[in-house]
């Protein structure tokens, strides 16, 4: 970011608007870590989504527009230094609310076929395997991955506790029968290793304070015994990418699941599923309405 401040210091701008800029730039940057993003895959429908995350978080239109044309500076700086092609935030600008529209979604086949594909062959892979079970048979968020503890899983029930996160409801779901075995090994073999083994030198982030194993109470943590998995999962997307191009981010893969489970249950039902506290939330993914949605999101960019 020093460089992008310096850059912002040089086109002219006053000491405090390259602040401005500077922290909003860093806002966005945090959101694209927590959705595991690369910037050079940031198109226009990823900054609407960004939009709509800021909306949901009570943001005003017009500080949403403040914070997008950060972001559009911010993506003018990485032109000039060649690192992005173009820039998906050039000529937006909100007028009135706007949701995040669901786009590029994976069908039910796809969505089997990636958690089919996923091959497991150590800790690392097999605590991979739970989270895409996690993502693609739940539609959990990766905030929510953050926030599971072991005590969530109620395996003789065959449930999941999901707690509430940002703004989504608590929840309790089914487990599918191949999650119990998974999530019974997992818990009870492959954690126990990944917690005995966080003193050996791997690269990657490394906790400032190492907690005794029993005070670590989040059931997904990196191999450096880290609570923070945002780097393990951001590798992890990239794995998933190599299986099936179409791949995004979890997101994409909890659009993609709410999807389905519309085409199979009530609205209420999968209101609760989701964990939306709104059922305006869900009705967005209803198939009925994506054609509208999706003109939507052309008429919202004024370069389409």
């Amino acid at each position: 970011m020093n460089k992008f401040e310096t850059y912002l210091q040089e086109t002219g701008f006053k000491p405090q608007t390259v602040y401005q800029h500077r922290k909003y730039a860093s806002y966005f940057l945090a959101w694209t870590a927590e959705q595991s993003l690369a910037l050079e895959q940031i198109t226009y429908t990823e900054i609407l989504d960004y939009a709509d995350h800021l909306k949901q978080k009570g943001d005003s239109i017009g500080n949403i527009n403040h914070i997008l044309l950060a972001v559009r500076y911010y993506f003018t700086y990485l032109q000039s230094e060649q690192q992005v092609s173009y820039n998906p935030a050039s000529g937006i600008s909100l007028k009135g609310a706007i949701r995040g529209i669901p786009h590029d979604l994976l069908n039910k086949e796809e969505l089997g076929c990636l958690y089919e594909s996923y091959v497991v062959n150590d800790e690392r892979t097999h605590r991979n395997k739970v989270i895409l079970s996690l993502l693609i048979f739940q539609g959990i968020s990766n905030e929510a991955l953050h926030k599971l503890r072991a005590d969530h899983i109620k395996l003789k029930e065959g449930k999941i506790h999901i707690p509430a996160s940002g703004n989504t409801n608590s929840r309790i779901l089914k487990l599918e029968a191949e999650q119990v075995m998974e999530l019974y090994e997992y818990i009870h073999i492959t954690r126990p290793k990944i917690l005995a083994g966080r003193g050996t030198e791997r690269p990657g982030r490394k906790p400032e304070t190492m907690k005794a194993a029993a005070e670590i109470q989040q059931l997904f943590i990196s191999m450096n015994g880290c609570e923070n998995i945002k780097n393990s999962l951001y590798h992890f997307n990239q794995a998933l990418r190599k299986l099936n191009s179409k791949y995004r981010n979890a997101m994409q893969i909890r659009q993609s699941v709410i999807t389905e489970w519309l085409k199979e249950k009530d609205l209420r039902t999968v209101q609760y599923m989701a964990g939306h506290r709104y059922v305006s939330s869900t009705e967005r993914y209803q198939s009925s309405n994506l054609g509208d949605l999706k003109e939507a999101l052309s008429k919202h960019h004024p370069l389409r």
